[in-house]
């Protein structure tokens, strides 16, 4: 049942688990920026991946407001990682950093229980609302957001900005 609410829980990511996420996520980012049409050259989007990756995390797994986590399932196994950032543009606001289920779980509703709690972790910790940038060339993604309550709120060609201002009282859904 794709909809239901799995168990998952959220653990922090240690330095050895985020250097090998390091360089998956940066490959991974060049990747769509190519795909996106915002970069034409893999040299110059690794570049570009690799700066801004740097300036998120300057000090690893422990930089300041940075909240990365494993997420595991039910049977204790490590299925994917997600995070967010205090905003550097925003106060008050959340910005997701990571979001990525491995392959063999998509589909079966981790990701939509992962984002739901990885939402809570950012009200309990007093954010008022989250951002978050989204690849148009990624539509399982984007419509997962917009089913969140995300609204669009900038128009870069090959990706969007969307956000989500808490309300005091949400349900699970």
């Amino acid at each position: 049942m794709q909809n239901a609410i799995k168990q998952i829980s959220f653990r922090k990511m240690d330095n050895n688990e985020f250097r090998v996420y390091s360089k998956w996520s940066v490959k991974a980012y060049a990747e769509h920026l190519i795909k996106s049409g915002d970069e034409r050259f893999m040299w110059k989007a690794k570049k570009e991946a690799k700066a801004e990756f740097n300036d998120i995390f300057p000090e690893g797994a422990d930089s300041a407001d940075n909240y990365l986590y494993v997420v595991v399932n039910e049977k204790g196994e490590k299925i994917g990682v997600i995070g967010y950032q205090k905003s550097p543009f925003e106060e008050n606001a959340a910005f997701v950093t990571e979001n990525v289920i491995k392959e063999e779980y998509r589909g079966k509703g981790y990701g939509k229980s992962a984002f739901i709690n990885l939402q809570e972790d950012a009200r309990e910790k007093g954010f008022s609302k989250m951002v978050l940038n989204v690849f148009k060339h990624t539509p399982i993604s984007y419509a997962m957001y917009e089913k969140n309550g995300f609204k669009v709120i900038e128009d870069y060609g090959g990706s969007v900005i969307m956000e989500k201002v808490f309300n005091c009282v949400e349900e699970r859904k």
